[in-house]
């Protein structure tokens, strides 16, 4: 049987992948450490058998990694959709804020990404593995911000004397730092609504052309 990567459209994923990927996203939620998290763990989340897993995946690295590829997927998907609709990179860059305050699942899968993404455990090997296989260097989510910058330096929104890849990454920086208040508000003695005013404000007086200021 063909092995599941994560990357699989949604009409291909067989039902038993959703329930296995339904139970470590629920567990992850739950706020279970995904270094100790068993096979075992996720099937019985998942309420199917142990053996099912195998069917689809090696090693319990492979589901979860499979799951959380998927789950960005789908959110990036999702996300996309509703950035169309938006008419500046400001107004894109709040929805972006917005959601990542209200939306737990994502946000939750969003921190887990970033941290496997520069992790050396099993699981975090496995991630950077399974995007070098896809060719997927330039992950998603990471060429969205690149084009939504892009696309705001076009309608002359942002600075052009900066460039882009500098861009992607201080604004992303102001995003994770973002997740950060709403996951550790003691830490920063700010909650999340306080700080978001200052980060939003912050893009455009830095990023921003005057006239858009």
């Amino acid at each position: 049987m063909r092995k599941i990567t994560g990357f699989e459209p949604k009409e291909q994923i067989p039902d038993k992948v959703r329930q296995l990927y339904r139970g470590v996203m629920e567990l992850i939620l739950e706020g279970v450490d995904i270094r100790t998290l068993k096979v075992s763990d996720i099937t019985r989340k998942a309420g199917i058998g142990k053996g099912t897993a195998y069917d689809y995946f090696d090693t319990r690295e492979e589901i979860i990694v499979s799951a959380i590829l998927h789950a960005m997927v789908c959110i990036q998907e999702e996300v996309k959709t509703e950035l169309c609709k938006r008419t500046s990179f400001f107004d894109q860059m709040e929805y972006l804020l917005e959601v990542l305050e209200d939306k737990m699942a994502e946000r939750e899968c969003f921190l887990h990404f970033i941290h496997l993404l520069t992790d050396t455990s099993i699981c975090g090997l496995k991630l950077q593995e399974r995007i070098r296989e896809a060719g997927q260097e330039n992950y998603t989510l990471v060429t969205m911000l690149r084009n939504l910058i892009r696309e705001g330096m076009e309608r002359g929104e942002l600075r052009t004397d900066l460039p882009i890849g500098y861009l992607c990454y201080a604004v992303g920086s102001q995003i994770v730092c973002f997740m950060a208040s709403i996951s550790f508000p003691d830490i920063g003695q700010i909650t999340s609504a306080e700080l978001k005013p200052y980060i939003l404000s912050q893009m455009r007086e830095n990023y921003g052309r005057k006239e858009w200021k």
